[in-house]
């Protein structure tokens, strides 16, 4: 196998916000426009693709896009105390910060936090639930100048 291909495309974004644990500044709620590229690695197939890519496209979309315009929660952070409540979620972290969202406006991810990196590795995840025999790299950017990426070894 020497075959990859690479979606990286303007339409591979969501827009969430989220906060983190540390550093300070990070710990106040913000958010990004996140743009996601994928690259998938294989032997090529009867029809000479590793996969076509707008079906890669779209597949990528599937996963992105319901992330997208969410208060991102981490389902199994240790640093905060998560109470559902019948019309919104409360939040309160370590330093007694209190949070409350509706509960329409948040997703929670099976994560220990939702930095860019484990982001990254959650869209990985998903992809590798949809294309199990392929080599998956997703490389998350959250502005200009910082990329996080996650992938096969």
């Amino acid at each position: 196998m020497g075959f990859k291909v690479v979606v990286d495309n303007t339409e591979l974004k969501f827009s969430a916000c989220h906060f983190l644990k540390e550093p300070l500044k990070c710990s106040r709620i913000h958010g990004h426009n996140y743009y996601v590229s994928v690259e998938v690695g294989s032997d090529i197939d009867e029809n000479y693709f590793v996969i076509d890519f707008i079906e890669l496209k779209q597949i990528v979309k599937s996963v992105v896009e319901p992330l997208d315009h969410f208060v991102l929660i981490p389902k199994f952070s240790q640093s905060l105390k998560i109470t559902k409540k019948e019309d919104s979620i409360e939040v309160i972290t370590e330093s007694d910060k209190k949070y409350i969202f509706p509960k329409c406006d948040v997703k929670f991810l099976p994560l220990e936090a939702t930095t860019s990196e484990m982001l990254a590795k959650y869209i990985h995840s998903k992809l590798k639930e949809m294309l199990p025999n392929k080599i998956i790299t997703v490389k998350i950017e959250e502005s200009k100048s910082t990329t996080a990426i996650f992938g096969d070894t």
